[in-house]
Parts: C-alpha cells; structure tokens; sequence
C-alpha cells in the first residue's frame, strides 16, 4: 500500500490542476440534483422486532387510530382559574379549530376539548390534537405554518397561552449551522498553533469541508430511495467533519517534517502519503468497520446511521489522500518549514519526564481518574428524549410543562392497553364485569394515576383502555409500571382468560431502549477483538493490544459514566446548556462504541508505530517511548482537540440527543487521547519492558505482514540516500578531469549491455571501490546499478555533479 500511496500522492502533487478540477466536478455533480430536489429525512426512530409495535398495528386496525400520521397538539392555558371554559374563550377556540380543519386539505380531523371533556380540575387548561393525512416525514412546512397562523390569531385575540407540540412539530426541527462554525473556528485556530502558517492551517479544513460537502449530499440523494432519519445527517456532520480535519492534519504534518530534509516538494508529499496516507487508510477502514458494526445490533434505523456515517468516513480518507497532496502542491512555496540544524536530538520533554520518569505514578492516577467516572455507569438509564427534555424556550417544552402541571405529568406518556375479550364476546354481563375487575386490578397499581373508561369493539372481542402513569415518559416509575403491566396478561389469562398487551409511544421507547442495551455487549465485544486482533497484527505483540484495547475499555465507560453524571444526574448540566435531566439517549452507547473505537486505534497507531520503529533498531524501551511521545504526540494532541472543539460545539443545538452526542464523543475523544494513549499506555509498556514486545514465533509466522505507516519505503529512501551519499564520497576534488569527462556524456559510447556486463563483473561494493581504479565506464555502470532504470542515468549524474 505505501507504494500505491507514494505514486498516487507524486501523481495529484503533478497533476494539481487535475486533483481540483475532478473535486470541483464531483460537488456539482452531487449539489445540482439536490438542488431541484431537497431531500426529505425521516424525523421518526423506528425498528423491527418490538412487539408493542405490532400491538399499535393491532389498535389501528381495531379501531382505526392511525399513530402513525402526523399530530400537532394544541396545548392551552388561561391566566385565571375557569377562564379556559367562559364562553368567549369557547367561542373563539372553537372557531380556531374549525378554521384549521377548513383550511387545509391534509387535516383529517380535529379534536373538540369541550366536546371531549379534556379539561382540567380548576377549568384553566386544555387541549386539542389536530390529526394530518400524511406521516411526519411528509408533512408539508405550509401545514405547519397554517396552523400557526391560526394560533397567532387566536393568541392576538385572547389573553390564552398556546403552545404545541407532537410529532408535526419535531418535523420543522433542523440543523442549524452555528455548531459548525463554532468547531471550524477553534479547529483553525489549534491548525494555526501547530502549523504557525495561515495557509496550512486552512488546507485540512478545506478538504474536510469538501469531504463534508459530498458525503452530506450523496445522504441527502438517498432520502429519496431510503428512509434516513434526521438525526443521521447529524452524525454524519460531527464525523465527516472532525475525522476529514484529523486526517488531512497527519499528512500536512507528516509533509512538512519530511520536508526539512527533502529539497523536492513532489517527492515529500509520495513520501508524506506513503507513511501518514497509510495510517489514515488503516484508520479510516477501521472507523469503517466498527460503524457499519451498527448493523449487527439488528436495528434497521442504526444500520443506517451506520452506513451514513462509513460514507463520511470515506470521503474524509479520499480527499486527504488526493486533494490535500493537490493543495500542498499549489501552495508548497507559501507553507515551506524552517530548516533544521542537524544536531544530536533530546526527545526529553515535560511530559515524557512525569509519564515514563514516575511510570507507577502516571499510570495509577491516570486509572484512578477514570475508574472515578466509571462509577456512575451502574446507575445509568437508556431511553429516548421526551418533550420535557428540550430547551426551556421551545414551545414544545411549554406545552409539556402546561399538561405537567394542570393534567398530571404522566399525560405526556399515556400507556394504551389492548385486552381480548372473545372469552366473554356473547356474554355482555361477563364482559363488563371482568372488564371493569381488569381496570380496577390495574388502578391498585403502583405509579397509576387513572385509567380511562374501557372503548369496546363492535363484536367485542377487544376492549382498549388507557393507563397514566403518575411520572413522565422517562421516569424510572413509568419503566417499572411498563413491566408491570406485561406481567399482568398472566394474570388477567388465569382469571379472565383474557390477553393483554400495551403499547404507546411511552412504551415503544421503552422497548427500543432495552433492544438497543441488550445489544450492546455483543457490540463491544466484537469490536475490542477486532482490536486487539488488528493491533497485534500491526505491531507483532500480545501486550501491546492488551493494554491498547483494556485502555480503550476505561476510556468508554468513563465517558459513558461522564455522560450520565451531566445527562441524567445534573452535574455541570447548566453549563452544557441542558435544562432537564433524562435518561441517556437509547442509541448513544453504540454509537460512542463504534466512533471512539476507530479514534483509538488512530491514535494508538501513529503514538505506537513510531515506537515500534524505534524499538526495531535500538531494542530500547525508554528510548523508543520518548522519542515516539516527542515526535507523535504534539499531532496527536492537535488531532484530540480539534475531534474535542467539534463534537463539544455540538452542545450548542437544541436538540437534547445532539447535545448528549455531543458530549459523549467529545470527552471520550480527550478521555482516550490524553489519559490513555499519552499517559496509561506508555507508562504500562515501559513497566512491562521487552514483555511489550513480546509475540510467540508460531504465531509471529501466521499473521499477515502490514506495513501501514511505510517504514518500509522510508528505510529504502534512506538506504538510498546512504548509497548516493557513498558514491559521491568516493570522489575526490583531485578528479576533476574525470568528472569534465562526465559531464560531457554525448563524448562516450556506452551502451546498456555494456554497463550491465560493467556492474555485474565488479564484485566490491560501493565502499570499496576505489576511484583512481574507476574508468568512466565503471562509474557510469555503478551510477546506472542506483538507478531504478536507465533514465535515471543523467539524474544521478546531474545530482553527483551538484555535490
């Protein structure tokens, strides 16, 4: 592959115009279509295999409920007690509810409060649910603003609060830009820091953003084809994004050491990309892998957040690989590097000093700080946020607080139960007898707050009831009482031979939540040997990968402990801008798994292969880790802080599952760099000492050779560089004459044959060669034998010459 990569990165650093014109090429290409068809994303999270689910297909087919079409709920307050029913009041809000009816072709129906009796104890609230034609992936933005219109009227012309909420109003939910920026911003200034060039600092951000630019797009298209939830297009941003600046960051900097010793740019930027590109190739597969991983969880809406998210992975590789060797190309004058002073190097520095001068020390405290936030993972819960976990200021979150506050809170979350009552559909006397027991039986409950009268089929074979729950959707209470009344169909089976089964929103979260925490062991499993399998393949070691991928677990769950202190126990919540606790998002622990999994391993490779590098020529410990902190870890600290500026600028949504994704990679992303790639795992592996490095011979020979990094092609660059710098040094100034000779080359007739024969004849190696022993032929064949082919010929001379 580093062969690949040299010739592919002399290629675009050639051909720059090329590079640009075929990325200039693919954005229009992606943006002209989107632009004369927006795309459409989903705002629902559905999945196969959740039998409350097909228990609301089973209500919707009974009774022609559909919970699958779009609702606005239309939430109102008076400011006085008895307000909400005096007759102006009803007069007007009655006419509001028709004119939405009337006015919109897509409202299939509208719910009368009064009609409905839907008012609260002191007559000072109620509320109103307008039910559309259509799911909320297609409902039009006219739709939504026609009934705002007709709510801002009412509002000018009474003194009610109105508020709304429901899953019409997550439709108009969007991204909004200020995140990115935020991220961009700080991600410039650490690129400015490192590179102490404007023009550097803003080449991984270019190509990242292009990168972005392409993978959003091509997302975009497929709404067309697939249904993709919204929350998709934003993974794909928070990665596209901090991994395509990463990325492009490893090479520049790889180009730019290289750099100093290398006069061509062209042959520096194959370089750069043959040993960097190699890392981000086997970094970027990785990520890959462990996102597309999604998919073994067996949840349709995950495989797709996965898949989403490889693709901006994708793109974030092949722009580093192509168009960032073309940016450096163009502007390779303008970022030059300072040249060095050739000098005896001292790779000691502060860090190196504390971590591998006191190694117990660094190691203990790095292992006490995380097992510290590891603690409140054994009291973290899984669920999908409700209205009451949006912003203060939404009106979604108003409209949650008025029914909290007036109804009771566990009118949010409303528990439908179905019971089949064909046992006693032609005994009515029975029927309603046994029903009524199922209700009472199901009011003794605990954390009930009322069930509502049973609606009976025609042929009375089922009967459907609703259950409040004392406590909100997410409250621990209304999980318990979920399970509860699963319970009951054994009950009601003996008693009544009747079954029961619930369902609800309330309860489909519920359901997800637990598919989706009985799904993480599997997950992590799969992912930490693949680990460990790909590190001791690279670095030819058991402890290695042991340590690497033992780190990679503390660093997960402290960032899983982390997330639920700020999420659901309140700690520093304000300062995250979160204004209720919850449960953390059902999804997020996958998703942390998968993402900071392929973060780690980046991380412990460009840390750990300079290592091993180093420890393959000096069979040193101590040294090999100071030299790979001195030299590999300034890039990996500006790689963690800008992964950390753009996933924590994501705090700055709305949106409360943006913002716990947010936080959860942007703490694991420091977490894991700076605690235990450049603290826990050095120190480890200096205690261990040749034991790090240790792999049995029999497995040493049945595991696959990958050079990632490109020691390879950087020891036969150097190799060669030793073998010109010999044969220059054989000459000395006093063959003058012979080199006037040379220089002269269309003077002498040598052909190939005959310096093939020259080379193949003399026995001595380069440093034995004399030169008063030499004839011109002799020097010309040895000039041709450094050659990878003939032409090369007048190169060599040239650059003898020169010297």
């Amino acid at each position: 592959m580093a062969n690949f990569l040299n010739k592919l990165g002399r290629f675009m650093a050639t051909h720059k115009l090329a590079g640009v014109f075929i990325w200039v090429l693919i954005i229009a290409s992606i943006l002209t279509p989107i632009a004369i068809d927006p795309p459409t994303f989903s705002n629902e999270i559905k999945m196969d295999g959740i039998k409350s689910l097909d228990t609301n297909e089973k209500i919707e087919d009974k009774y022609g409920i559909d919970g699958s079409k779009a609702t606005i709920r239309i939430v109102l307050k008076s400011n006085e007690d008895g307000e909400i029913t005096n007759k102006n009041n009803v007069t007007a809000v009655t006419k509001m509810l028709e004119d939405i009816k009337k006015n919109d072709k897509h409202v299939d129906k509208v719910s009368n409060p009064y009609e409905m009796k839907l008012i609260n104890k002191d007559q000072s609230a109620t509320y109103a649910d307008v039910t559309f034609d259509t799911e909320p992936i297609n409902l039009n933005k006219k739709s939504i603003d026609k009934v705002k219109d007709e709510v801002k009227e009412l509002k000018e012309d009474t003194t009610l609060q109105i508020e709304l909420t429901g899953s019409g109003m997550n439709a108009i939910d969007e991204l909004g830009v200020t995140s990115e920026v935020i991220g961009i911003s700080v991600a410039f200034i650490i690129l400015m820091i490192t590179f102490a060039s404007l023009i550097a600092a803003g080449m991984p951000i270019i190509s990242a953003l292009i990168g972005l630019i392409s993978s959003v797009g091509i997302i975009g298209l497929l709404t067309h084809i697939f249904e993709i939830p919204n929350i998709t297009m934003t993974l794909a941003v928070m990665i596209g994004l901090a991994l395509g600046i990463d990325y492009a960051l490893f090479i520049l900097y790889r180009y730019r050491e290289i750099k100093k010793h290398e006069r061509d740019h062209v042959k520096a930027i194959g370089l750069a990309l043959g040993t960097a590109g190699g890392a981000v190739v086997f970094a970027g597969i990785t990520v890959m892998i462990a996102v597309c991983g999604l998919s073994l969880v067996g949840i349709k809406f995950l495989s797709v957040m996965g898949l989403a998210s490889a693709l901006s992975v994708l793109f974030a590789v092949l722009t580093s690989l192509t168009l960032v060797p073309t940016l450096i190309s163009v502007f390779h004058k303008q970022i030059e590097p300072k040249a060095i002073v050739t000098k005896e190097k001292n790779y000691d520095n502060f860090w190196s000093k504390f971590v591998l001068g006191k190694p117990w020390i660094a190691a203990l405290l790095g292992l006490v700080f995380l097992g510290g936030l590891i603690i409140p993972v054994n009291d973290m819960r899984l669920g999908i946020p409700d209205d009451g976990m949006k912003s203060e200021d939404s009106t979604q979150r108003k409209a949650y607080q008025i029914i909290s506050d007036e109804f009771g809170e566990g009118y949010n979350g409303v528990i439908p139960m179905l019971i089949k009552t064909t046992a006693d559909k032609d005994d009515p006397k029975a029927l309603q007898s046994n029903v009524k027991q199922v209700i009472n039986d199901i009011n003794n409950m605990d954390h009930v707050d009322v069930v509502s009268p049973p609606q009976m089929t025609k042929d009375n074979n089922y009967a459907l009831i609703t259950i409040v729950p004392e406590k909100g959707p997410n409250a621990k209470s209304t999980n318990e009482l979920a399970k509860d009344l699963r319970d009951y169909n054994k009950d009601a089976k003996d008693k009544f031979d009747y079954q029961t089964e619930i369902s609800g929103l309330t309860v489909i979260n519920i359901d997800m939540s637990k598919k989706l925490n009985d799904a993480i062991p599997l997950f992590a499993g799969v992912i930490i040997c693949l680990a460990f399998v790909l590190l001791m393949i690279v670095f030819r070691s058991l402890l290695i990968p042991l340590i690497a991928v033992t780190g990679f677990l503390l660093s997960l769950l402290a960032t899983l402990g982390f997330t639920t202190l700020v999420m659901q126990q309140g700690v520093m919540s304000e300062l995250f801008g979160i204004d209720a606790n919850g449960p953390l998002l059902a999804f997020l622990p996958v998703i942390t798994i998968g993402l900071l999994f392929g973060l780690a391993m980046d991380y412990e490779v460009f840390l750990m292969s300079r290592v091993h590098e180093e420890y393959s020529k000096t069979k040193n410990n101590l040294h090999s880790l100071k030299v790979g902190i001195k030299e590999s870890g300034p890039v990996i600290v500006a790689a963690a802080l800008i992964m950390f500026s753009v996933f924590i600028s994501f705090v700055f949504q709305d949106d409360v599952m943006i913002k716990s994704m947010g936080i959860a990679l942007a703490f694991g992303v420091l977490f894991d760099a700076f605690i235990v790639r450049l603290m826990i795992v050095p120190a480890l592996t200096l205690l261990f000492g040749k034991a790090s490095w240790y792999l049995p011979k029999w497995l040493d020979r049945i595991l696959p050779v990958v050079d990632i990094e490109g020691h390879n092609l950087m020891h036969d660059e150097v190799e060669m560089q030793q073998t010109t710098s010999n044969v220059s040094t054989i000459y000395t100034p006093s063959q003058k004459a012979m080199t006037a000779d040379i220089k002269d080359t269309n003077k002498h007739s040598i052909n190939e044959t005959q310096l093939e024969a020259t080379v193949h004849t003399n026995k001595a190696t380069t440093k034995e060669i004399e030169v008063d022993k030499l004839s011109q032929s002799e020097l010309l064949a040895l000039l041709k034998q450094q050659s990878n082919n003939i032409k090369d010929l007048n190169t060599l001379i040239e650059k003898y010459m020169n010297n």
